[in-house]
């Protein structure tokens, strides 16, 4: 699934599929960040964290604000949470979170491995 495919899907979600959609990636990017701990031996820990971190601060930022203001769009949003996720080089583990939660959406998480480009 690309990432204009995924921008597409939730752009055409109501509100509250959108709301729930959101949760489930924030979900999602957890267990992606765990990449980075020292056991999982994945990822240089600290930088991978921090990206992660970093990640989820703007998507918590993105629900807190968006109830109540229409200046960030979901498109704008998605595409800057790709870019960051790209540019701190966890774009996999990223992809992982998006491919989970598009699929719990579509009630088909079990047993998929498909890839975000």
């Amino acid at each position: 699934m690309s990432m204009t495919e995924v921008i597409e899907a939730v752009v055409a979600m109501s509100k509250e599929q959108r709301v729930q959609w959101l949760i489930d990636l924030g979900w999602a990017m957890t267990v992606s960040a765990r990449g980075g701990y020292p056991l999982a031996k994945q990822a240089e820990p600290v930088p991978h964290l921090m990206a992660f971190n970093e990640l989820q601060h703007r998507l918590f930022n993105y629900l807190r604000h968006s109830r109540t203001k229409d200046d960030w769009t979901i498109q704008s949003f998605l595409e800057g949470l790709h870019q960051k996720a790209k540019a701190s080089n966890v774009e996999g583990d990223f992809g992982w979170a998006v491919r989970w939660s598009m699929e719990r959406t579509a009630g088909t998480t079990e047993g998929s491995e498909g890839q975000l480009m």
